[in-house]
């Protein structure tokens, strides 16, 4: 009886070892990050330098440095673009995403989901994400006209694939035991979608909303360039005609930061949010 009891006790010094050693692989997993880190703003510090001395070696006004760039950044920042072109477009992005977002998991996971209606719309799905974004600017044009609504519209029709194909997929990857067990255990259909389907689709679907993230983005400079008034694409194209180089360049700086601020924001987000399925598989990021 006491050797059963003793099954699947640790000892007491694994016991006291245990904390530790957790302690030491969560400061090995920082060590790794902080140098995985610091090795990316090494190559972007040289990506500049290297910028910077090949335009002081050309010397010529369709090539600025990449200091004279910056600080037509800063004057971009401090002057009328900022709430004419910088803040609408970053709105338009978040808008233009939110409904990416939400219209991609509840028609993805319901049609995974219901198999049936899955099949039937597969054809259509299939040749709707494959007409390219910006050749629906026309008919958005038509629709809305220049202006917002027009840009969150193209967005929109380019950002949703991303996240309804990866919540389709998920859907119907899951295991039909557990759909049944859940089933037999009582859950209804709305304690089925929160227990069941959303947690186990969460991965897949947060991967397609980060793509989903970058594609609005580049989305948003091509419907801002070919049907809008205002925004950063407009910008750029506007300065691009007029010969204001540096202003050109400052917009393609101004876009990537805030490529580079929406990936590591959103990486944070899902890092806090799926650390239940990091412990399950293991990964250390």
């Amino acid at each position: 009886m006491s050797e059963r009891s003793d099954v699947g006790v640790l000892p007491a010094s694994a016991q006291v070892l245990a904390p530790s050693l957790a302690a030491g692989r969560r400061r090995t997993v920082r060590r790794r990050d902080l140098r995985r880190r610091a090795v990316g703003v090494l190559g972007l510090a040289v990506a500049l330098a290297v910028w910077q001395l090949v335009a002081l070696q050309l010397d010529t006004v369709i090539f600025p440095t990449f200091t004279s760039s910056l600080s037509a950044v800063w004057e971009l920042l401090s002057g009328p673009e900022l709430t004419n072109d910088i803040l609408p477009s970053i709105g338009r992005v978040l808008v233009g995403f939110a409904i990416s977002a939400v219209v991609g998991v509840v028609v993805g996971l319901t049609l995974g989901y219901v198999r049936w209606l899955g099949d039937y719309f597969s054809a259509v799905l299939n040749f709707l994400r494959s007409v390219p974004a910006p050749l629906l600017i026309p008919a958005a044009l038509a629709v809305f006209g220049l202006g917002a609504k027009m840009v969150i519209a193209v967005i929109v029709s380019a950002a949703v694939w991303p996240v309804l194909l990866n919540a389709f997929d998920a859907a119907r990857r899951i295991e039909p035991l557990f759909l049944d067990t859940a089933r037999v255990s009582g859950l209804r259909r709305a304690e089925l979608f929160r227990r069941v389907l959303l947690p186990a689709t969460l991965p897949s679907i947060f991967a397609g909303l980060r793509v989903a993230l970058s594609v609005s983005l580049a989305v948003l400079v091509v419907a801002e360039i070919l049907g809008a008034s205002s925004g950063i694409g407009y910008f750029i194209q506007s300065a691009a005609q007029t010969f204001k180089v540096q202003q050109t360049y400052a917009g393609v700086i101004i876009l990537g930061c805030l490529g580079w601020f929406f990936d590591t924001t959103f990486l944070f987000v899902e890092h806090r949010l799926l650390a239940w399925e990091r412990g399950m598989t293991g990964r250390s990021t």
